[in-house]
């Protein structure tokens, strides 16, 4: 039987300003369906007879009706084609309170869908295949789960949990409700753990796997490979499989040190030309500028040399005497309107916004201008 390990597909996720001519949303979110799309035509394509999502399937707890409508539509093409489906809750899709209830509940209505996410263990048998399936919950709970797992002797035993395990470095910073066990729970008795949560796909143990996110979701997984991991249920012998996504990568660094703004200017130039920029996710870094040579750059200039990029991140150290403060856009006014976006996007709980925002601007104004 074929498996395939999949996990982290957030679907709803959104980011930058871009939007898709042909749908008007939100570019990375359509990027994370195509993503996901093609990832199941190469299910499909591939005769895929089981298929274990580890986690994160939404990138919210309440996720938008067109989000839900698009993994229905996902989930019917895989069955359609004869495949069955197991999906854990991970923690983008678990609420705080049992009370506010999940949204998970709607795909129990789907035929050949397993959807495992009360955080409780569950086992699922197909074929000669036992799934044992442990949602994210609290990591007391989560290990208390794990504890009651009897494996079947007369079966191949598959682990689903969606976690992060102690011991495991990967890129990027600690996750809103994320979980961490020891590693102790990768028992080698099972012959495969599908892991989901970390973005990387990243080999833990000879039997155990995270496939990582299908698109990248921040420059942290700049250069990584992403997709799924293809099984065979009797070698359990995991293969990547690649799916193409949007480019996204890190211009090499640029130290401004000693050089006046047209030298820079130069390596800037030279730097975006080198690389093809079309419908990428870029970033500029600029190391050791000074304040003057910062204001002084032809930041119109800079802007159309990287037009072609899907978005364009420049971020400029600038630097004085006993000021060093971060730059990631293009002008003051722009950095201006950019942290006021990021503020309306996320909640702040016990704090005036407008306070914020008031301190924030005074704090880059001071940066950006206060060293002459």
């Amino acid at each position: 039987m074929r498996i395939a390990h999949i996990s982290d597909t957030h679907l709803g996720f959104s980011a930058y300003r871009r939007v898709d001519e042909g749908s008007g949303l939100n570019q990375r979110e359509v990027d994370m369906y195509n993503a996901f799309q093609r990832c199941v035509d190469m299910m499909i394509d591939g005769n895929v007879e089981l298929v274990l999502h580890s986690g994160d399937l939404f990138d919210s707890v309440r996720p938008s009706n067109r989000a839900i409508s698009f993994a229905m539509e996902q989930f019917v093409r895989l069955t359609d084609s004869g495949a069955k489906v197991i999906v854990i809750a991970g923690n983008h899709s678990t609420p705080k309170l049992r009370e506010t209830g999940s949204v998970f509940k709607i795909f129990e209505h789907l035929k050949g869908v397993r959807p495992v996410y009360q955080g409780r263990y569950e086992r699922i048998d197909v074929e000669d295949v036992a799934v044992h399936a442990v949602p994210h919950s609290e990591r007391e709970t989560m290990m208390e789960e794990l504890d009651k797992i009897e494996l079947d002797a007369d079966s191949k035993n598959v682990l689903m949990v969606h976690t992060g395990v102690t011991g495991v470095e990967v890129k990027g910073g600690v996750e809103h409700n994320e979980q961490i066990i020891p590693d102790s729970y990768l028992r080698g008795e099972y012959d495969y753990i599908a892991l989901g949560h970390y973005h990387e796909c990243k080999e833990v143990r000879p039997n155990a796997r995270y496939s990582g996110s299908v698109e990248r979701m921040s420059f942290a997984e700049a250069g990584q490979r992403k997709g799924y991991i293809d099984l065979d249920s009797n070698k359990m012998d995991a293969r990547v499989r690649e799916v193409r996504t949007r480019p996204m990568f890190d211009l090499p660094f640029i130290d401004a040190k000693g050089k006046d703004p047209s030298e820079l200017m130069s390596d800037i130039r030279a730097s975006l030309g080198s690389h093809d920029l079309d419908g990428a996710i870029v970033r500029l870094n600029v190391r050791n500028i000074t304040g003057a040579s910062y204001r002084s750059l032809d930041f119109n200039r800079i802007r159309q040399e990287a037009s072609k990029a899907v978005h364009f991140e420049p971020r400029f150290d600038v630097s004085a005497e006993e000021v060093s403060v971060q730059s990631n856009d293009l002008s003051f006014t722009d950095l201006d309107r950019e942290f006021a976006t990021f503020l309306e996007r996320f909640p702040i709980e016990g704090a005036s916004k407008d306070a914020i925002k008031a301190k924030g601007l005074e704090y880059m104004k001071r940066g950006l201008e206060g060293s002459e």
